[in-house]
């Protein structure tokens, strides 16, 4: 049995023992600070910038114009419908403080109206109880027509579009795989917008370019595609052309702020980080605020 004087001479060694582990685990551990101040052994593709050098609150805020409409065309019931052509394009913009470099981005745009591709994208206005019917193009492609890699590294081990099979899974590896450098799929959603199934840009609903070197073995398409280009072919009277696909928003709600923007199965994330998204703005209606009224 210990004595009292042992029992006290044992915790003063175990407390100078506990002392002395945390003491060398505070010189061997790096401190926040050091931790955030590391840079990575490997560069970023593209390069990095010194976040310290970029000036801050230099431009002004971006207020994203009016997408302008193609045409306004009649549908099957006799009604007005505003119809766009809009694509997705890789371009440069001067998105840092002017004298900076500019950066590499994707946007939408009128294919009409080339000076419209944007980042933001310009925003599509529509009014309540006026269809709104689009021609969504995938035009990641180059000036010979072949296709562009992502911008960003795309994992191609989590549940994702897959174009080159199996279509819209999981892939199984036995080894880690490297980035997929393949053509981008594309499919647009309206985030807030009424629409049916085949207009709803769902994400098994993607397509890829109509480029000239896609690999004879890759889906074009993703497993909704042809279901839903049946449906609006039925209910439009419209084609799906290689690389696109027909949406049609009844805009049957009450005036609202939505956004419209890729919706990618396993690729949203890195799509939209890239560029490709803008407002759709609906107004009119009894819910509408008056003109000049804020909020």
């Amino acid at each position: 049995m210990l004595t009292r004087r042992e029992f006290l001479k044992t915790g003063a060694m175990a407390s100078a023992v506990v002392l002395f582990s945390k003491e060398n685990l505070r010189q061997q551990k790096p401190s926040r600070r050091q931790r955030r101040r590391r840079h990575p052994s490997t560069p970023i593709p593209g390069g990095t910038l010194d976040p310290t050098t970029i000036t801050k609150y230099a431009e002004p805020l971006v207020i994203p114009p009016a997408m302008p409409r193609t045409d306004e065309i009649t549908g099957p019931q006799g009604n007005q419908i505003d119809y766009y052509e809009i694509s997705v394009r890789q371009f440069t913009q001067q998105i840092l403080p002017t004298g900076m470099p500019a950066t590499t981005v994707w946007g939408y745009g009128s294919m009409t109206i080339p000076g419209t591709y944007n980042y933001p994208s310009f925003t599509i206005e529509g009014n309540t109880y006026k269809p709104v019917r689009v021609k969504w193009v995938n035009e990641l492609t180059d000036g010979s027509g072949n296709y562009l890699p992502h911008l960003l590294a795309v994992d191609p081990t989590v549940h994702w579009a897959n174009p080159p099979g199996p279509r819209d899974m999981r892939p199984m590896f036995e080894t880690t795989p490297e980035p997929y450098t393949g053509p981008v799929p594309m499919v647009v959603h309206v985030h807030g917008a009424h629409s049916y199934e085949e207009s709803d840009g769902y994400a098994e609903a993607w397509y890829l370019p109509a480029a000239n070197n896609i690999p004879g073995s890759y889906f074009p398409v993703g497993s909704f595609y042809e279901e839903f280009k049946k449906e609006a072919e039925e209910k439009y009277a419209v084609t799906w052309e290689p690389g696109s696909a027909v949406f049609e928003y009844p805009n049957d709600q009450r005036a609202s702020t939505n956004w419209y923007h890729d919706h990618t199965l396993g690729m949203t994330r890195l799509n939209v980080y890239a560029g490709p998204a803008g407002f759709y703005l609906l107004r009119g209606g009894e819910f509408d605020l008056e003109d000049g009224s804020q909020i």
